[in-house]
């Protein structure tokens, strides 16, 4: 049985990516979408074969044929949102940074329990094959251990006066809030939990009030390091990835190399639709109970590096990343 989705703030990234992605998927109806704007939730509902269009976030949530919210909102609504979803026993799938505050982690993974419902975080990375590969070749001390993890993030994204991505106390931050988080996320997901964290940020091109380039330094439990450099700053670049180990190197660019003792291989790297690949294990999970692929722990300890990344670059030192029990909360 699909499961049926209700989208709470149908703006860019859900036009572009999530709801197109929703109705090529078996696994899900897109049953109803919201924006405070009636007219153009009538329209979008129509272009996207919605059943409804809702123009209040309480309506949406309350309708009973809905199983499932994509939490689309700007960043300082995810948590009232998720708290209200999982009020009306809606499974929670939540845009990236789950929150402006590990603290409002903590909040909606207590009420998502308290709920019994299904939480998840838009960690996309973690459901593309090509990482699955990555993954796979660290696991398998194919690599030896792990010394360093290296990533470089750039493109041009100026933004508009006004935006709320722009006000800190929207959208929690710059560069590393809105993308940077997919990047700790996946060193997390490849190298396990941060003990350590160093950042420099700068807002020198656009000189908005938030950083549009940011570097981060992370000294993982294991012992390995990771290097992350971020920039909306800069126009022509591409996206690399690089892990350096005891016995081997894996690059990842627009093809994948891996170089050990026996030689170079080298094959294309395929990525794929954005979201496919979560929300196909989003709906198993509804269905059978399963373990999210990036769940409220996961959106917890990405905001307790973020937060401690930022205060790093405010005091110039290195910190220690906290890890607080779930149950603190």
């Amino acid at each position: 049985m699909a499961v049926r989705w209700g989208v709470l703030g149908a703006g860019s990234v859900a036009r572009r990516r999530v709801m197109p992605a929703m109705n090529e998927n078996p696994q899900c109806e897109l049953r109803a979408l919201m924006v405070r704007d009636a007219g153009r939730a009538e329209r979008l509902a129509h272009a996207f074969g919605a059943d409804r269009a809702y123009g209040r976030v309480d309506a949406l949530l309350q309708d009973p044929e809905v199983d499932a919210v994509y939490v689309s909102s700007p960043t300082y609504l995810h948590c009232e949102h998720v708290l209200a979803a999982a009020e009306q026993g809606k499974h929670v799938l939540c845009e990236k940074p789950m929150a402006r505050s590990s603290d409002e982690c903590g909040e909606m993974i207590a009420a998502c329990v308290r709920a019994g419902v299904h939480l998840e975080v838009c960690f996309v990375l973690r459901g593309w094959p090509v990482y699955h590969q990555v993954k796979a070749a660290v696991d398998s001390g194919r690599l030896g251990r792990v010394v360093e993890l290296r990533a470089h993030l750039s493109k041009w994204t100026p933004r508009e006066e006004g935006e709320w991505r722009l006000d800190p106390q929207k959208g929690g931050g710059g560069a590393l809030m809105d993308v940077g988080s997919h990047y700790l996320d996946l060193f997390r997901y490849l190298e396990g939990d941060f003990a350590r964290i160093a950042c420099m940020e700068s807002s020198a091109v656009f000189g908005q009030e938030v950083e549009e380039s940011v570097f981060v330094t992370v000294a993982f439990k294991s012992g390995a390091h990771g290097v992350l450099g971020v920039s909306f700053a800069v126009p022509h670049a591409g996206n690399v990835l690089e892990v350096y180990g005891t016995e081997g190197t894996l690059l990842l660019g627009k093809d994948m190399v891996v170089l050990t003792a026996d030689g170079e291989e080298t094959r294309p790297a395929v990525f794929p639709d954005y979201y496919s690949g979560l929300l196909a294990h989003f709906c198993h999970c509804v269905e059978t109970g399963g373990k999210p692929m990036a769940g409220g722990e996961d959106g917890l300890r990405n905001l307790e590096a973020i937060e401690t990344a930022y205060r790093s670059g405010r005091e110039g030192r290195v910190l220690k990343v906290p890890d607080r029990e779930i149950s603190d909360f």
